[in-house]
């Protein structure tokens, strides 16, 4: 490995047994705070997709992963919904990667969105089966 401005740059798998612990979640060290909005509209507009590397990224990226298939998503369309989650990728910035795990607010939200449509489905559902029942009384 390569350490590379207060980082390290490791060509190939990285295998760790303990935690990785990366910059804070404290809210005391937070200030402009903003509510992830429209959540779930988001989401919806974001892919995920199979895909194997074309030649571009062995050719400009030096990656070279044989037909080896992965899972992922479009930095392009993710810039577009959480431009916070999206940097320029480290072995070609002219190309972008996606940081996964900046992906999971923007998940929770959607499933607190998507938890109280169903809240209020239920409570429709609930009342139209209380209320065919009175009728029928």
């Amino acid at each position: 490995f390569e350490t590379v401005s207060g980082g390290v740059t490791i060509t190939g798998a990285l295998e760790v047994t303990g935690d990785i612990t990366a910059l804070t979640s404290d809210i005391r060290l937070k200030d402009e705070i903003s509510p992830i909005t429209k959540a779930l509209d988001k989401v919806k507009s974001i892919n995920g997709f199979t895909y194997k590397h074309n030649e571009t990224a062995k050719v400009e990226c030096n990656i070279d992963t044989g037909d080896q298939r992965f899972a992922g998503v479009s930095a392009q369309e993710i810039q577009a919904v959480l431009p916070e989650a999206v940097k320029p990728a480290p072995s070609n910035n002219e190309y972008l990667t996606v940081q996964y795990e900046k992906l999971v607010p923007l998940l929770i939200e959607a499933v607190k969105e998507l938890s109280a449509k169903v809240d209020t489905l239920e409570a429709s559902v609930t009342s139209h089966t209380f209320n065919a029942g009175k009728a029928r009384e």
